[in-house]
């Protein structure tokens, strides 16, 4: 019992902290505050943070309830969202933001200074249609006990706080990894997360054939 506990923390904050990828957002976030103070770059990072939190846990709260207005299953969602993850996986394997996340149009709109912490760094970028998916999927899986939505929910606050902690420290933390440190880890966590995708999406098919 605990040590299957203990897998499914493991395996939904792994998940979840694997597409949210602050580390992979720190590039950006340094692009973005090159030229503000360090107040205004904590007060950026403060507001992504509070939007990424209310994004992912908004949703993943009314899912069941979306998925009842719709008449949508949790095993198609399933397998949906793992090919969706797959989409960010392999974008991340190739050391480039997902298009899911982030786009042309939403880098070239960011224009006031704190505006940032809202769109594009708290959403799409944190909290982006994949982050959403796997909280909601892990959230309301059939099997998931309310202990396990319990440690669902802690997990996401701990992913939030540590979230908070890279892009605090992100200036001294991108001077020691670099480009291609930071790129090397996002790879990591892209193989991480299509191995995760393969899975909703096979789970996901299994049940809908039972």
């Amino acid at each position: 019992m605990i040590a299957t506990t203990i897998l499914f923390f493991v395996s939904a904050v792994g998940a979840i902290f694997a597409v949210v990828n602050p580390i992979g957002a720190v590039p950006t976030l340094l692009v973005l505050t090159e030229n503000f103070t360090t107040k205004e770059r904590s007060r950026v990072i403060t507001k992504s943070i509070l939007v990424a939190g209310g994004m992912i846990i908004g949703f993943m709260l009314i899912g069941v309830y979306i998925f009842s207005v719709l008449s949508i299953n949790i095993s198609d969602f399933k397998v949906a969202g793992g090919i969706l993850l797959f989409k960010v996986a392999f974008d991340m394997l190739q050391g480039r933001t997902s298009n899911t996340k982030l786009t042309e149009q939403e880098k070239e709109d960011t224009i006031e200074r704190e505006a940032v912490g809202i769109v594009p760094i708290g959403t799409p970028l944190l909290a982006g249609p994949g982050s959403i998916t796997t909280a909601i999927i892990y959230f309301n899986d059939m099997s998931t006990t309310p202990f396990d939505k319990l440690i669902v929910f802690a997990g996401i606050i701990a992913i939030l706080i540590f979230s908070y902690l890279i892009l605090r420290f992100s200036v001294p933390l991108f001077t020691r990894l670099g480009r291609t440190g930071s790129l090397l880890i996002s790879r990591i966590m892209g193989l991480l997360l299509a191995s995760i995708a393969v899975e909703f999406v096979t789970t996901g098919l299994l049940t809908i054939f039972r």
